[in-house]
């Protein structure tokens, strides 16, 4: 599975996260190779309480250096509505970034989740249509050269563009 946006990694987490109607105290590791492709996603802590930098050895400890090039944590939660800037946990989160950052490996999402959402202080959408992401594997050019889009290309499907033309969403007929 290739991951291509930051909703992928709540997709992942919720589920861990929420269960039978209720939130669970859980902090989830999610790793992905250097091809963006899904290594794991665990539970690194059943009893996160909304501090991040007590996690920070066991999330780092989980990552592995062989497989892992990108990692998400996601944990649940709420943020307010101004979080880019005054919430503490998001330099909990800077921190344990440059800690991994001086192993090589990047942290690209953070999910915080709740009962009817998330919210998230990483990009949401296809890392593609981020600047900040520009350094990341380009996972949309992935569908051009698989199977699937060629089959659905040579059916005429409107997933692809005219022959040699990006169709807006990554894609272009082969």
């Amino acid at each position: 599975m290739i991951i291509q946006a930051g909703f992928d990694f709540e997709i992942l987490a919720r589920p861990l996260i929420f269960q039978q109607g209720r939130l669970t105290p859980r902090l989830v590791l999610i790793c992905l190779d250097a091809d963006m492709q899904l290594d794991s996603v665990d539970v690194v802590a059943n009893h996160f309480e909304g501090c991040v930098a007590q996690f920070h050895d066991a999330v780092l400890a989980a990552l592995d250096p062989k497989c892992t090039k990108y990692f998400a944590i996601a944990h649940p939660g709420s943020l307010s509505e101004d979080f880019r800037f005054s919430d503490p946990i998001l330099d909990e989160v800077r921190i344990l970034e440059s800690k991994a950052a001086e192993r090589g490996m990047q942290l690209i999402g953070h999910i915080v989740i709740d009962e009817t959402g998330y919210w998230s202080t990483r990009a949401r959408m296809y890392f593609d249509q981020y600047p900040r992401h520009n350094d990341l594997p380009r996972t949309m050019l992935h569908w051009s050269r698989s199977k699937l889009i060629r089959c659905l290309c040579a059916r005429g499907d409107p997933a692809c563009g005219p022959a040699g033309v990006p169709n807006g969403r990554g894609v272009t007929a082969l």
